[in-house]
């Protein structure tokens, strides 16, 4: 890069700095030259939903670039013929929270748990409900079998 060095490489695409876009909050401008390979097919191709994004050692250390975790949508590219550079605006479109698959496993593993427990509770609450009328049923021929027994013998 001749103006401004290599800092980065996006989506296989060598880019200078990566600075915030004016005030707007998760916007930020990305600085890619023709000298260094850029086009605009190349740009337009890159996944901005969730971009590979390298700091090549070239790069300051005190660049931030672009947040990690996040996916862009492409809002402008610029063209400026008399430098051979294109300013390209990104603005935060989705925070990705990396890799969720072992996270997701456990939930579904405890969702079938629940779903066991809550079976179980059911069947025991209609077990407790069969003791309880058997209950009932064996107290009323007591009462009959007493009653029977107290006017034969009475």
């Amino acid at each position: 890069m001749s103006g401004f060095g290599k800092h980065w490489k996006i989506g296989g695409l060598i880019a200078g700095p990566i600075t915030r876009h004016g005030s707007v909050n998760g916007s930020y401008s990305i600085i890619f030259e023709r000298s260094s390979g850029a086009a605009l097919e190349g740009i337009e191709a890159i996944d901005w939903s969730s971009p590979t994004v390298q700091r090549l050692p070239s790069c300051p250390e005190k660049e931030m670039g672009l947040p990690e975790g996040y996916g862009f949508e492409l809002a402008n590219i610029e063209y400026h013929h008399n430098t051979g550079r294109f300013k390209v605006t990104v603005r935060t479109a989705r925070q990705y929270l990396g890799d969720v698959t072992g996270y997701q496993a456990r939930i579904e593993e405890l969702e079938g748990q629940a779903e066991n427990l809550a079976v179980r509770a059911s069947e025991a609450q209609a077990e407790a409900e069969f003791v309880r009328q058997e209950a009932k049923n064996r107290e009323a021929e007591l009462a009959s079998a007493y009653e029977e027994g107290v006017e034969s013998n009475g």
